[in-house]
């Protein structure tokens, strides 16, 4: 099965026999990234789960809901405490340092069902050996939440919330998935964008979990975020977008065109988060694909290159890194990719490369 495609594997043959050896613990766990993709992903796990009683586990469950980047994981696993009948990883990027600790958690709790929803390059990269620690990994190019809804589609639950399926959608626009022709208001995209971005610049774990217990609810409710919130986290948003348009004006100067690529070299220019962001924006204004070269300190000393491209071709390019033995590792999904570039290398190498592999795109 390709990878391009949503698939299924099951480890595990003797599933209504692990359920019932786990009904006294019937706990589960779903971790999911801070996004709206993230949080629509979780909805849908925890409207199958709490109000259909039906997966990850049969019958009634405790409930955790956790919101998790792929580093804080890391650290989350490590206090687990007891092991819960079910986990839901959804929405989060696959690191080495991530499927390391996946691996002891799967020694130590083997009779745990651990699903993963993913659509991240890393993740898509490293899918065989997840397979070999996971249950159940589904894993493709489309948004997390639409995997997801397929997955619950595939096991009879074909109807979600009015405000769940409304926010599949909104994901789908917001995620640039081009398959998907999806007919979502303007507004509703605008709230979603909004929700998203206060969740990632608040990182308030009581207010995210209020959000997916509002989407999982089929009743009539407020909206769970306060709309001077979301008003304060727009000008946070606004005077970053500020920032980012001005930075955008400088490198576009400097940018050199090779082969079919624009390259932008932003080392000592840029060292902030959201180098995606910026890279999107550099695309943007050229209207052609991109290749910003930025330089990481935290937690320690890297190159990452980021491409952006109009489809899967950012992909493509990336895995030409790893296949070139160039990068180390790979991120991103969709149209960008984060590609974190071998110790040492040199800027002639970065610039042959891309022009081989620009032919590609």
């Amino acid at each position: 099965m390709g990878i391009h495609k949503l698939y299924h594997v099951t480890m595990r043959e003797n599933r209504d026999m692990l359920d019932k050896s786990l009904n006294h613990e019937n706990d589960l766990i779903i971790y999911a990234d801070w996004d709206t993709d993230g949080a629509t992903s979780a909805a849908m796990i925890y409207y199958s789960q709490y109000h259909k009683r039906k997966y990850p586990l049969e019958g009634k469950a405790e409930i955790y809901l956790r919101p998790s980047d792929a580093r804080s994981l890391v650290e989350k696993l490590k206090n687990i405490g007891k092991c819960p009948a079910a986990m839901t990883i959804l929405d989060i990027p696959l690191t080495r340092q991530l499927f390391q600790s996946l691996g002891k958690l799967n020694n130590i709790c083997k009779e745990t069902r651990l699903i993963y929803i993913d659509h991240h390059y890393s993740t898509i990269y490293l899918s065989k050996k997840l397979e070999k620690i996971t249950e159940e990994v589904f894993i493709g190019h489309k948004p997390t939440a639409v995997l997801t809804f397929n997955l619950l589609r595939s096991l009879g639950i074909k109807t979600l919330t009015p405000r769940l399926r409304a926010f599949m959608t909104a994901v789908g626009v917001l995620e640039r998935s081009p398959k998907d022709k999806i007919k979502v208001s303007r507004e509703l995209v605008k709230l979603a964008a909004s929700i998203s971005k206060a969740s990632n610049i608040l990182k308030d774990e009581d207010i995210w979990r209020k959000l997916v217990k509002w989407l999982a609810n089929p009743l009539p409710q407020d909206l769970p975020i306060d709309r001077r919130v979301l008003e304060e986290v727009k000008k946070i948003a606004e005077q970053s977008d500020r920032e980012l348009k001005e930075i955008t004006n400088e490198l576009a100067f400097a940018a050199r065109r090779v082969g079919y690529i624009k390259f932008v070299d932003a080392r000592g220019k840029w060292r902030k988060q959201g180098a995606s962001a910026l890279a999107s924006a550099l695309y943007r204004k050229f209207r052609q694909p991109v290749a910003l070269l930025v330089e990481k300190t935290d937690p320690s000393p890297r190159l990452l290159l980021i491409i952006r491209t109009r489809n899967k071709g950012a992909y493509k390019i990336a895995m030409g890194f790893l296949r070139d033995k160039l990068a180390e590792e790979i991120g991103g999904h969709g149209n960008i990719a984060i590609i974190r570039l071998r110790e040492g290398i040199k800027l002639e190498e970065i610039e042959t490369t891309l022009r081989k592999l620009s032919l590609r795109i």
